[in-house]
């Protein structure tokens, strides 16, 4: 996040703002630029007279106040951190501080999991007088970039296969997915690309029954491993929920979609995640077969949902492979 990053390249560099206001669903970021406040601002030594931790639930305004007009002790500066800061009742009351901050003190207040009420005086101060930043949870469709950036940062090359599996699998939790990313780093100590065997090994993927794999299992015709697939799958339900199998026949049918509009080129097909299974079933199926499979998922969201349907995962999983047969192999 380009923002996030402004920031913490200007904590860094040693250029404070005397009020932050942390905001938003994505406790990711919040919990990167907090753990600098409370470990890198502040030298060891300095911090138990000068970082002062306060908890929205259990202060008032006046607390947060009188904690920042302290001047520090042997040292420059004091940090000053209101967590849980949404469940302070009467928060917009340090708007009268914040007019007036202390120059000697780093007043940072943590909103998480939602926004500040942007009609609040508290919120059109802040940008004058400080930083303002919000956390904003990534849509699904760029996760998979961020993954990539991520890895990245990290020295670690991840193509977009796996960038779209680790989404897929792991959802927009950022955390969980740097967690996984930072657990495959320390059980492959030197590795510099990841690979879907790896995913498979260490987030937890079965090998032999990989719900990525269904969609290319179907498309290809071999019913004895789809039965046996679905056998476990119904077997082990939490493996393959609608919504991962959804996201899973989406990801591949968009694929082999950008397959009738291109040849097949190498690089530019790794660099869109194109792989030889898609370029095979873009030979072996129409577009039409692709417009109508796009159908079916939208038909299935709905029934996942609970509209028009109080069928579990397991038993819509068997219904929908039934009608992706019927509709590639019997012309439904």
């Amino acid at each position: 996040m380009k923002e996030y990053n402004q920031i913490l390249q200007q904590l860094q560099q040693g250029q404070y703002a005397p009020v932050y206001l942390l905001d938003g669903e994505e406790p990711y970021y919040i919990d990167k630029l907090l753990h600098h406040f409370e470990e890198q601002v502040l030298q060891p030594e300095e911090r138990d007279f000068n970082l002062i931790i306060l908890y929205g639930k259990e202060s008032e305004w006046k607390d947060v106040v009188n904690a920042a007009r302290r001047f520090p002790m042997f040292a420059e500066r004091m940090v000053v951190i209101l967590k849980e800061a949404s469940q302070m009742r009467d928060i917009n009351e340090l708007a009268g501080y914040i007019e007036n901050p202390s120059p000697t003190t780093i007043l940072v207040l943590e909103h998480r999991f939602k926004k500040v009420d942007g009609r609040s005086k508290l919120v059109k101060l802040i940008p004058r007088k400080g930083v303002y930043f919000s956390s904003e949870k990534l849509k699904e469709e760029e996760v998979p970039g961020w993954v990539m950036d991520f890895g990245q940062g990290q020295g670690l090359g991840i193509g977009p296969l796996e960038a779209e599996m680790l989404a897929v699998y792991l959802g927009n939790d950022l955390q969980k997915i740097a967690n996984e990313l930072e657990k495959i780093r320390i059980n492959e100590t030197g590795l510099h690309q990841l690979t879907a065997e790896h995913i498979e090994k260490y987030v937890g993927v079965s090998r032999e029954y990989n719900v990525f794999d269904l969609p290319d299992v179907l498309f290809r015709g071999d019913n004895n491993k789809l039965a046996r697939m679905l056998s476990y799958f119904t077997a082990n339900p939490k493996s393959a929920p609608m919504a991962l199998v959804i996201g899973t026949f989406y990801g591949y049918l968009s694929k082999v979609y950008l397959c009738y509009y291109g040849k097949a080129d190498f690089q530019n097909d790794r660099k869109m995640g194109i792989w030889s299974h898609h370029r095979k079933a873009s030979q072996r199926f129409s577009l039409v077969h692709v417009h109508r499979g796009i159908g079916l998922l939208e038909e299935f969201s709905r029934k996942m949902v609970g509209i028009g349907n109080s069928s579990g995962d397991s038993a819509l999983l068997r219904e929908m492979t039934a009608k992706f047969n019927a509709l590639l192999y019997q012309g439904a």
